[in-house]
């Protein structure tokens, strides 16, 4: 499948756009998503992982706006295990990483696993945080609604940052944000939508060690497990981008981990 197209940070540069200033302010590591994609694979290469030996993990947000990134992802490592929750987050548990456990190919005694896990945020041809143009739909939209929804909770009078853990069974993944993402937030002002992503996605991040140690729960082979995290950035004209966060390869309990470093 031919790798599809988005504009560069590079294009935009060359000629200023409210959006590209904010990206640049914003966002300044990011890149296109179709470098970050590729940077995923050129990285791995020359430490054994290919789509044929390696099964990806994906937690990408559920809207739409993500299909396109994540089926870049299963284009460049195949079929993989869906992972995902509201706002990225990792909300399948321990009995759906154990299942997932086994699904990786073996190949030199190994299975290998690609976990990359973005919340996502909107930038619209204004240079808004939040806001998005949606082909088709009238007036103003908006992403990450599950994180904008919690930033206007955590900002009012009636926001629920105690009690913890609760599980509302009618609302069970954004009980689970309201219940992992306020902990982490700092002493004073409740940070911006930009800030409260960041925070979701280090929350994210630090998940990913967790599924790491279920991954190997009583598995007879060795699991290397590569991890990119970061913020998934819906821009104007359906650009989209990629602000990398921890990228890091874990080969073992006893092995340091090695830091991955996307350009």
């Amino acid at each position: 499948m031919e790798e599809m197209s988005s504009t560069s940070t590079e294009d935009l540069s060359s000629a200023p756009t409210a959006a590209s200033k904010v990206l640049r302010t914003m966002f300044p590591s990011a890149i296109p998503a179709t470098g970050f994609v590729r940077a995923t694979r050129e990285l791995l290469a020359p430490r054994g992982f290919h789509a044929a030996n390696t099964l990806p993990l994906v937690a990408t947000c559920r809207d739409e706006l993500a299909v396109t990134i994540t089926a870049r992802l299963y284009d460049t490592w195949g079929a993989g295990f869906n992972m995902a929750g509201l706002a990225g987050m990792i909300v399948l548990g321990r009995t759906g990483i154990l299942a997932a456990s086994g699904h990786a190919p073996v190949e030199d005694g190994v299975r290998r696993f690609v976990l990359v896990a973005l919340p996502h945020i909107g930038l619209d041809s204004h240079g808004v945080i939040g806001n998005v143009e949606r082909p088709g739909v009238p007036g103003v939209s908006h992403t990450c609604g599950a994180l904008m929804a919690l930033h206007d909770e955590l900002r009012g009078d009636n926001a629920p940052t105690g009690d913890y853990p609760f599980l509302d069974l009618a609302d069970p993944e954004q009980s689970m944000l309201r219940d992992r993402i306020p902990p982490f937030l700092p002493d004073g002002p409740v940070p911006d939508l930009a800030g409260l992503t960041r925070i979701a996605r280090d929350v994210i991040t630090a998940d990913t060690h967790k599924v790491i140690s279920v991954l190997r729960e009583g598995q007879s082979q060795p699991a290397h497990v590569a991890v990119f995290t970061g913020i998934h950035i819906n821009g104007p004209g359906g650009t989209e981008y990629v602000e990398p966060g921890a990228c890091y390869l874990d080969l073992g309990a006893d092995e340091p981990e090695i830091d991955l470093v996307i350009d």
